[in-house]
C-alpha cells in the first residue's frame, strides 16, 4: 500500500514565535483526530511550562481543525515564545487501513508523523495527546542514535509479556514497547522505507494483530532500540479510579516524583468533566495554564463514554447525575449520533 502525502496534505499552518536562542532543541509531534485537539492542546502546554530551558518545535498532524483550535495554538505560541506547525491532511486514504470501534484508523497519524516529517527532521518525539508532561525532557536531547530505530518504553508487564508469544517473536516478551511515546530516528526511517514496510506488516499479518500500529512498530523496530526508563511514559488510566472505588491518592504507587511523562490510557481522560480525581491534577496544572483555560472540560458524547460517566458519577455518590447519564447511554445506543 503507498501512500502519496503529497497529495492527501490539504494544508500548513505554521505559528512560529520562538525566539530560537535556546542551546537544547527538541522536536514533538502529535498525530490526532477532531477527538483529541483538546488535549493536544493542554500535552504541548505541559511540555512547555516543564521545560522552559529547551527549545521544542511542536508538530501536530491532524484531518480536521478549527477556527477555534487555531485560535487557541496560536496564543498558545505566543504566549509561551514557541513554534507550532499543523499538518491538516484527507484521510481518505487510511480509512482503508485494518481498524477497530476502540481502535480507529486514526492510530495510524503517527505513520503520516514520521512520514512526512522525515523529510526535513532527523528526530521527532511523538507522543499522543493523552500523555501530560510533569518533568525535563533534557535528558532526550542527550540521545545519540547508532543504529537504533527509535528510544522506547516497555509497556506495562500485563500486555509485554503475552505479546512475543502472540506474535510470535519471543524478544518481544521483554522488549514489547507503548507507542504513545516514541522517540524516532527519522534518518533511518527514511532511509529504511520504514513506512512501505510498516504497510506491508499491517496487510500481511493484520489477522494475529491486536493493537495494529503498535504492534507493527514493534514488529518493525526488534531488536533495533534504546529503551527508555518507565519515568517517560508512565501508564496510568483514570478509570483505575473504578477499580480503587474511592478518590484518595491511589496514583501514588504509579506515578512518582521521578515520572517525567503521564499517559492517560482509557476511555476517560482527564478532560472529561466526570474526571473530578486526584490523578488529574497533573493535566489540570498544565489546562490552568494553557489558551485552553477558559473553556470548560468536555461532556460526554457517546453511548461509551455516556457508560463510562454514569459509573463514575455513582462512585462518586451522584447517584441522581449517574441515572440521567445511564439514560444518555440507552438513547445513545438507541439514536447514536442523531444525539449529537
Amino acid at each position: 500500500m503507498k501512500i502519496d502525502f503529497d497529495k492527501v496534505m490539504l494544508n500548513k499552518f505554521i505559528i512560529d514565535r520562538s525566539e530560537h536562542k535556546k542551546e537544547k532543541k527538541l522536536n514533538i509531534a502529535y498525530g490526532i483526530d477532531r477527538n483529541f485537539l483538546f488535549g493536544s492542546g493542554v500535552s504541548i502546554t505541559s511540555v512547555l511550562i516543564n521545560n522552559p530551558d529547551i527549545d521544542v518545535n511542536f508538530y501536530v498532524v491532524t484531518d480536521f481543525v478549527d477556527d477555534d483550535y487555531m485560535a487557541c495554538v496560536e496564543r498558545l505560541a505566543e504566549k509561551y515564545h514557541t513554534s507550532i506547525t499543523v499538518i491538516v491532511f484527507d484521510n481518505e486514504a487510511f480509512r482503508n487501513l485494518p481498524s477497530t470501534k476502540a481502535w480507529t484508523y486514526a492510530m495510524y497519524y503517527r505513520y503520516f508523523a514520521f512520514e512526512y516529517l522525515s523529510k526535513y527532521l532527523d528526530s521527532v518525539l511523538y507522543l499522543d495527546a493523552d500523555v501530560i508532561c510533569k518533568g525535563p525532557l533534557d535528558e532526550l536531547t542527550d540521545i545519540q542514535f547508532k543504529g537504533e530505530y527509535a528510544a522506547v518504553i516497555h509497556d506495562i508487564d500485563e500486555v509485554r509479556l503475552k505479546s512475543g508469544t502472540r506474535l510470535g517473536i519471543p524478544e518481544l516478551s521483554n522488549g514489547y514497547f507503548n507507542s504513545g511515546v516514541v522517540f524516532a530516528n527519522l534518518v533511518l526511517w527514511k532511509e529504511k522505507k520504514l513506512l512501505s514496510r510498516a504497510f506491508d506488516i499491517l496487510l500481511e499479518r493484520q489477522a494475529e494483530l491486536l493493537y495494529f500500529d503498535q504492534d507493527v512498530l514493534n514488529i518493525l523496530f526488534v531488536g533495533n532500540t534504546i529503551s527508555l526508563r518507565r519515568d517517560f511514559n508512565c501508564i496510568y488510566g483514570v478509570d483505575q479510579e473504578l477499580v480503587n472505588k474511592n478518590i484518595n491518592d491511589d496514583y501514588k504507587g504509579f506515578i512518582t516524583d521521578e515520572t517525567i511523562l503521564i499517559h492517560y490510557v482509557g476511555v476517560t481522560k482527564p478532560w472529561h468533566r466526570w474526571a473530578k480525581y486526584p490523578v488529574s491534577k497533573f493535566f489540570m496544572a498544565a489546562y490552568e495554564k494553557s489558551t485552553w483555560s477558559e473553556k470548560t472540560l468536555l461532556n460526554a458524547n457517546t453511548a461509551k463514554l455516556y457508560k463510562r460517566k454514569s459509573r463514575h458519577e455513582r462512585i462518586q455518590h451522584k447517584y441522581f447525575l449517574s441515572v440521567l447519564s445511564h439514560i444518555m447511554y440507552i438513547k445513545s445506543k438507541l439514536f447514536g449520533s442523531s444525539l449529537r
